[in-house]
């Protein structure tokens, strides 16, 4: 399913830079965020800036959190060993997996777990920083993965082939969490051809669409004029947005009324059943994070099928 790459340069220093290099050959897990849209600090075009040599990747290896993380990385992987000794879990640091198949797609794990019936699966240690504990929990309060991490490991099992694998992750309670995840096919196959569709912008040098950010960026200043345009596309667009926008205004203010109408309702009940719909409005308790610990009432709908 793919080739390995190894780095056995003999300082760090010389590792990360061939690191460095090999990433710039190709997407890594870590760009996928990036070109599915979910990642709200980069934008694909801003990749390919970086892919292509316009743009010096950031370096944030000095960071705190960049820093913590490293430094945990090795303590998560022996945490998971003591919980799971029938499993094998092996360092994947130091190496880079290259998919045979779309070799614009490269991996970098941290750990490669080996299990009797299930065969390989990917390790990987995250460290969320206090902003960014909420994330790892739904509406629920149950434990669940973030987007911008599931399309990291999803690249991972397209690139391997694997079909499991794990999340040992330091979220700022007293003990890290784990979060299993398997492979989805239809997952893999958009992935693979957000991968390949953005490496042919990089191969084409041709930049992929702007977003508004990117805008922003490359025009920081406005000129102070106004100009004339005659454009059907032009007029098409801003009528859509402000139908739009129009529409959610009016929207959001009907499902508030509605939704104190529903409250009511409900009173002291956890939720509310007809023949057709259940309307819970259930006490959530959040933990502590960047916020005090609180309980709060959330509304929230779901159709139930009639009989």
């Amino acid at each position: 399913m793919f080739d390995v790459v190894r780095f056995r340069q003999r300082t760090r220093v010389e590792r990360e830079s061939a690191w460095l290099a090999e990433r710039g050959k190709g997407v890594g897990g870590s760009d996928m965020s990036t070109i599915l849209g979910v990642n709200k600090y980069q934008t694909p075009y801003s990749l390919w800036l970086e892919k292509t040599g316009r743009a010096v990747h950031e370096d944030i290896s000095g960071r705190w959190p960049v820093i913590k993380g490293n430094v945990l990385e090795g303590e998560l992987r022996r945490w998971f060993r003591r919980r799971h000794p029938a499993m094998s879990l092996t360092d994947g640091t130091g190496m880079s997996l290259i998919s045979k198949a779309h070799p614009c797609m490269r991996a970098s794990l941290d750990g490669v777990l080996w299990d009797e019936d299930r065969g390989f699966g990917v390790l990987e240690c995250k460290t969320a920083s206090a902003y960014r504990a909420s994330d790892w929990h739904d509406v629920d309060g149950s434990l669940k993965a973030p987007d911008y991490y599931m399309a990291q490991v999803t690249h991972y099992l397209a690139v391997t082939g694997w079909s499991y694998g794990c999340f040992v992750a330091d979220i700022g309670e007293s003990e890290p969490v784990e979060v299993w995840f398997e492979r989805d096919e239809d997952d893999i196959r958009a992935v693979v051809d957000a991968a390949e569709a953005f490496w042919g912008f990089v191969q084409r040098d041709e930049p992929p669409e702007l977003t508004g950010v990117d805008v922003d960026a490359l025009y920081p200043q406005d000129d102070g004029d106004i100009e004339t345009t005659d454009s059907a596309e032009f007029d098409g667009l801003v009528d859509e947005y402000k139908h739009i926008s129009d529409k959610q205004s009016k929207l959001k203010k009907r499902k508030d009324a509605v939704s104190n109408l529903l409250k009511p309702m409900i009173g002291e009940h956890s939720g509310l059943r007809s023949a057709r719909y259940q309307v819970t409005y259930k006490t959530t308790h959040y933990k502590e994070s960047f916020r005090p610990a609180r309980d709060t009432r959330v509304i929230r709908t779901s159709e139930i099928k009639e009989k």
